[in-house]
């Protein structure tokens, strides 16, 4: 499927939805583990790292999943 039909972008939009909710979820686990087991920040780093990955994601779901440049191309 590509990105720009219809169906690619709910999927795009489905994608980066999931990724958003698994990092929250993920990232308030990780903290909790940091806050009660050490007293080195380390769970920032996790943070800062997947949220480059995230932020990624959105970009993209951003140009090719909501009319961007990628759906004036065709197939």
């Amino acid at each position: 499927m590509a990105a720009g039909s219809k169906g690619g972008s709910k999927l795009l939009q489905l994608s980066f939805a999931i990724h958003a909710m698994v990092y929250v979820m993920v990232m308030v686990g990780l903290w909790r583990i940091n806050a009660s087991t050490s007293q080195f920040d380390w769970a920032s780093i996790v943070a800062w790292g997947w949220g480059i990955g995230l932020a990624a994601h959105g970009m993209v779901w951003l140009a090719f999943g909501r009319g961007g440049a990628g759906r004036s191309r065709s197939a």
